[in-house]
């Protein structure tokens, strides 16, 4: 009991309680930087201008909710930090500013700690989901109308997709049926297959229909085969057996080849026998 009166250990027992009583989602999963906590009290995208205004190299990072699957999209960092054997359910998004300007967008797993080697840290604690949506989408269309480094659009969808929040699917869905690039219409059209969302299907399904670019179309079709099977195999039989281009249901066969599915094996049996 006398160690515990201790002047030396009351302090650091105490600090020890103030650290177990920091929520985990506010806390930054980084280390080896000089972190600046901030609460996230407006707009993802105020946030950001704040800390890029700052005029000085800086990273500015938060946490939200992640669709709940593995994903090969996300940085895995290369340190000592423990990691999970289950998939991650939070999604780190960082951002690199130098002189007032992005130039560096990273989503990041939280499975393992990732080293900012000494560098700045902006850490913003409850950043809405939705919000944080809005602005990666605003990133995109920035690069599309010129005004920011294409470098940063791959990233921004990546991150978008595995948001674990209404938004997202909305922000896919208007990204492969609006966008003017075709890539980025192909790489939404993957991405709402890989979510599975009730409208992943129709929407998918309507670019290998409507879609004037065909790599678009065969994404679409690739889309499809990310789909769970008993939504997903029934569309690409139909796309083999209805659709006017020999590419497209070609592609359609080829994923339904891969699929190993009973009703794939019986509609190659139909094509064979006739």
């Amino acid at each position: 009991m006398k160690i515990v009166r201790s002047g030396r250990l009351q302090p650091a027992l105490h600090l020890a309680c103030l650290f177990v009583a920091v929520p985990a989602f506010a806390q930054a999963p980084v280390i080896n930087a000089k972190v600046e906590m901030r609460t996230a009290a407006r707009p993802v995208a105020d946030e950001m201008q704040t800390a890029a205004n700052q005029g000085t190299a800086v990273w500015v990072g938060y946490r939200v909710p992640m669709v709940r699957r593995s994903t090969p999209y996300l940085h895995y960092m290369g340190t000592r930090g423990n990691c999970r054997l289950e998939p991650p359910t939070e999604l780190v998004v960082l951002a690199r500013f130098e002189a007032k300007t992005l130039v560096e967008l990273r989503p990041v797993s939280v499975d393992c700690d990732v080293d900012a080697a000494g560098m700045p840290l902006v850490w913003l604690s409850n950043v809405n989901p939705d919000q944080s949506v809005a602005w990666l989408a605003s990133l995109i269309a920035d690069a599309s109308a010129g005004r920011r480094h294409a470098r940063v659009v791959d990233p921004a969808l990546t991150a978008i997709a595995l948001h674990a929040a209404p938004a997202a699917g909305k922000t896919l869905i208007a990204l492969a049926r609006l966008s003017d690039s075709s890539r980025l219409r192909g790489q939404a059209l993957m991405f709402l297959g890989q979510r599975a969302g009730e409208q992943a299907g129709p929407v998918i399904v309507d670019a290998i229909a409507r879609d004037p670019e065909l790599e678009v179309k065969r994404r679409a079709v690739m889309a499809l085969s990310q789909l769970p099977r008993d939504e997903g195999v029934p569309l690409l039989i139909t796309v083999a057996r209805t659709h006017a281009s020999t590419e497209v249901r070609r592609q359609a066969m080829q994923s339904l080849g891969q699929t190993n599915d009973p009703r794939a094996l019986d509609f190659f049996e139909q094509v064979l026998l006739k």
